[in-house]
């Protein structure tokens, strides 16, 4: 590692021992790498987890699978087997992703202190919802990491509680990850040591992976999905949920129940939300932004938004969008510019393809049609966000890694 790191471009500071103040700056932005061969190498590691828990740590170890295994549970990020000397090509490669995410997420942290939750609370019901959520954010030890199920429609906003409550507690420093899938549990629960895990649909969880939850907040452990370790991870829990009846198995864990309304018992937040999206908008796309006619705002409130909040984000984006000039009316909430729609131009530029593909006994226009529509949206984010594979990846409402799975699957270079 001597030899190899430095001309590398790593800057290493080597050690037998920890340092005695380990809060002294700089130390939690920095990748620790730990020789398992040495003496007390669990306890620093240990020690160095405690103090940030979500810093890279990389174990080398010599083969000593218990070891390992122990090193895993302290908290390891990564175990680079050292065998016959050991592949110094794969320690840099781990300690390059390694700074990619810390590097990641400092710049989501810095993007988080930038915008922070926004909440339009104008109607009564909203407003008692802010006051319940930050009571629940400020409650003392142990109190703190009470379980908090919200229910609501999907689209009402209840990930937008979650963080709100995230970022009034003590943890509001540490990560917050939303789990989307039960497959996705344990990589989940890992990211979000020390901070806050946000179940967005506790349906979406298996009777096996429930009864992991549960353990995970009695217990403050997980075990993998093999069953041969057990993961520490001191974490508050956060699920969405649409009724009682889904939240049932998490009795007894004295959860705390928090009702988010629908937009339909939030009437009065309807335009001053449609306002801030399109402030919002404007913002991104450095224009002078646009604004709601009389008409408009009637249209708006005469509709039934079946979808929640989510349905009025994605309606008044399109109008903005449909909307020649700075005020948007009524019309441009009914769908009549036809012409400008995607399916009119797949209309306009297939028909005649489709009927002669009919004719064959295999196509693959579905396949080649998405395939080249994902391409070009990826790389028109790409180009929009100058190159900042995580910027665009949020705008496009990926994870970081599905993102970077579709630019080597695509070829595109960034």
């Amino acid at each position: 590692m001597k030899e190899n790191l430095p001309p590398s471009g790593y800057d290493i500071e080597w050690r037998q021992t920890l340092p005695s103040n380990l809060r002294q700056p700089g130390y939690g932005a920095r990748p620790l790498i730990v020789d398992l061969g040495i003496s007390k190498s669990i306890h620093a590691l240990s020690a160095f987890r405690a103090y940030y828990p979500e810093a890279g740590i990389i174990a080398v170890s010599n083969g000593n699978f218990k070891k390992t295994e122990e090193a895993l549970k302290a908290g390891a990020s990564y175990v680079v087997f050292e065998r016959n000397g050991g592949s110094i090509e794969i320690l840099k490669e781990t300690l390059r992703r390694v700074c990619e995410d810390i590097s990641a997420k400092e710049e989501l942290e810095a993007l988080k202190a930038l915008t922070g939750p926004k909440i339009v609370a104008r109607s009564a019901k909203m407003k008692n919802l802010l006051k319940q959520a930050e009571k629940a954010a400020a409650l003392p030890f142990p109190e703190s990491d009470r379980p908090v199920v919200l229910f609501g429609e999907p689209g009402a906003g209840r990930e937008l509680i979650a963080r709100l409550v995230h970022s009034k507690s003590q943890r509001a420093t540490m990560p917050f990850i939303t789990l989307l899938s039960e497959e996705e549990l344990t990589s989940a629960v890992m990211e979000a040591r020390g901070g806050i895990l946000f179940i967005k649909e506790i349906s979406i969880l298996g009777e096996e992976a429930m009864a992991e939850v549960c353990h995970l907040v009695t217990k403050k452990e997980l075990s993998a999905p093999a069953k041969t370790l057990t993961i520490k991870a001191d974490i508050r829990v956060i699920t969405g949920c649409f009724c009682a009846e889904d939240a049932r198995p998490l009795d007894g864990l004295n959860c705390l129940g928090l009702e988010v309304p629908s937009l339909a018992e939030r009437r009065e937040d309807i335009i001053p939300l449609a306002n801030l999206f399109m402030e919002e908008l404007a913002a991104f796309l450095k224009s002078d932004g646009k604004y709601l006619t009389k008409s408009a705002r009637e249209a708006l409130l005469e509709r039934q938004y079946p979808g929640g909040v989510a349905e009025l984000k994605r309606l008044v984006h399109k109008a903005y969008f449909l909307s020649t000039g700075r005020g948007i009316g009524s019309k441009d909430f009914s769908g009549a510019r036809n012409m400008c729609s995607f399916k009119s131009f797949l209309d306009e530029r297939l028909r005649l393809y489709l009927g002669k593909m009919g004719e064959l006994p295999r196509s693959n226009l579905y396949e080649t049609v998405i395939g080249e529509v994902e391409k070009a949206l990826i790389e028109l984010a790409l180009n929009e966000m100058k190159g900042n594979k995580l910027r665009a990846a949020r705008a496009l409402g990926m994870n970081r890694n599905t993102f970077r799975a579709k630019l080597k699957n695509h070829r595109i270079k960034g």
